[in-house]
């Protein structure tokens, strides 16, 4: 092998070295097990009434867990409670009455839960997660779709965070919620939005 070859192939070498050394070093510092921030996490709907309007709610007392593995995303465990007394759609009185014992029924029911069994992938980022979803006492499978976003610092404590979201409709007739069929919609779409960080 002549000098110029030597030399043309240490620096293509040295080359790819530097290029790879910043990619290796975040891979380094990607977090591989991570979990759910709860105060940062959110519970919306949407409820369709008198056939055209729409309202948007949110509960506003959550709890739960997220167990993520990056290596090994299929045993991901979801596990929520949502507090149906914390029922927010920015009208005391609309509160009230979906708080009644022929919907919610919060004195009865105060919470309703959502433990996962099943995570199928559909692509790195996205998956579709199948649980126990129990509403008034009674539970039914549910499929989510779960979604990540790319890993940022938090702006705040500059460490690693994934943002997620998970979408779903829940029938209410399923789970015996059959009252006032003319003025609110059977299908409620659900979504659960919020940060995971670093579990270890």
């Amino acid at each position: 092998m002549n000098i110029r070859v030597t030399s043309l192939l240490k620096i293509t070498l040295s080359t790819c070295l530097l290029v790879s050394l910043p990619a290796m070093a975040l891979a380094a510092t990607i977090p591989q097990k991570w979990k759910l921030d709860v105060p940062k996490t959110n519970v919306d709907f949407e409820v369709k009434y008198l056939g055209k309007a729409t309202t948007d709610g949110k509960f506003n007392k959550v709890n739960g867990a997220i167990n993520y593995d990056v290596k090994n995303p299929t045993s991901t465990t979801i596990n929520f409670t949502v507090y149906t007394d914390s029922i927010d759609t920015d009208r005391g009185f609309r509160d009230s009455f979906l708080r009644r014992k022929e919907l919610l029924n919060t004195q009865k029911y105060p919470t309703m839960t959502f433990v996962s069994k099943k995570v199928s992938m559909i692509n790195p980022k996205e998956a579709n997660v199948t649980g126990d979803f129990t509403v008034l006492g009674q539970t039914k499978p549910l499929t989510v779709r779960v979604t990540l976003s790319d890993i940022e610092n938090d702006p705040i404590t500059s460490k690693p965070t994934l943002k997620f979201c998970a979408t779903g409709l829940v029938d209410r007739y399923s789970y015996g919620v059959t009252a006032f069929p003319k003025m609110i919609s059977n299908i409620i779409p659900l979504e659960i939005s919020g940060k995971l960080i670093a579990a270890n």
